[in-house]
């Protein structure tokens, strides 16, 4: 039998050991909820700010810049744009802030926006140093690659806070299954206006892209990116195919000279002048028709 002081000992150690138990466990839930308090105050702040700054709103001023923002994803918080912003279709239900030659600056502030896009080559100087006045953002997107327009998105779309639209992964893979295509060579006017002839030099975007489908710029090197050209000067260039707009080609003046080897021949191909002229997404639809109506 148990000794009753050697029991009264175990008794002894063993509320002892409870105590012990029972207090260490009640440190160890106070630590918790002291951490889990620590953690909340911390997280619930960064949280809030990510989704304070992870989408926000900004204004258009060109028609291209509309269409790459709306590819950025963020055509929902796109509050103003420029005129002539024809696409997406649903664009005809924004506030237009003005034109390639004058905004409305007090507009532009009403709306408030994050970020204002605007056209480093057509937004005019004196507009630029009035809106950089208003303390909003100013981006002027470069887009001087046919490999700049899905990048351009991308980056637009971090800059909003925004996911870019499925196409933009498509367009390079797609420009490179155009460019291993085999073509024949020929020289190539790029016709943009009919009076004065106006037309753009090897840098340009549309030189770039007439080249995909195997054209060569007749006027490559012209020292200024675009400009026009004589009728003299086109008839000595000899161009085998005319690239034009498809709402210049009824009043062409080339169409009398059939000297000209692309007139002779028929060989004038006529282009969206959205898809074309504009660098977007859609650019790559007047590469793919211009390259089907070549061959």
């Amino acid at each position: 039998m148990l000794d009753p002081d050697l029991k009264a000992i175990g008794f002894l150690k063993l509320n002892r050991y409870n105590d012990a138990l029972s207090t260490s466990f009640q440190l160890v839930t106070m630590y918790k909820k002291f951490f889990n308090v620590v953690l909340f105050a911390v997280l619930l702040p960064a949280a809030a700010n990510d989704q304070q700054d992870a989408i926000k709103t900004s204004v258009s001023l060109a028609p291209h810049l509309t269409e790459l923002i709306y590819s950025a994803g963020a055509g929902d918080q796109l509050l103003g744009v420029s005129a002539y912003s024809n696409y997406p279709p649903e664009v005809s239900d924004k506030t237009t802030v003005g034109d390639a030659f004058h905004v409305n600056l007090e507009l532009i502030k009403s709306l408030s926006p994050d970020v204002i896009y605007y056209w480093k080559e057509g937004t005019p100087a004196q507009t630029v140093s009035q809106l950089q006045q208003l303390g909003i953002t100013l981006i002027a997107p470069e887009i001087t690659q046919l490999e700049d327009i899905p990048a351009t998105i991308e980056a637009m779309a971090r800059q909003l806070g925004t996911a870019a639209v499925p196409e933009t992964q498509f367009f390079l893979p797609a420009l490179k299954t155009l460019k291993q295509q085999q073509y024949n060579k020929q020289p190539a006017l790029i016709q943009i206006a009919n009076q004065p002839i106006y037309t753009v030099n090897g840098d340009h975007l549309m030189s770039q892209a007439i080249s995909v489908c195997g054209l060569s710029n007749v006027f490559a090197d012209l020292e200024a990116l675009s400009a026009a050209v004589t009728l003299e000067a086109v008839v000595l260039k000899k161009p085998e195919v005319i690239v034009t707009l498809e709402n210049q080609h009824n009043n062409n003046p080339l169409l009398k000279w059939e000297s000209i080897p692309a007139i002779a021949n028929n060989r004038i191909i006529s282009l969206n002048p959205d898809h074309f002229t504009r660098p977007t997404l859609r650019l790559l639809l007047a590469i793919e028709d211009l390259c089907s109506q070549l061959h």
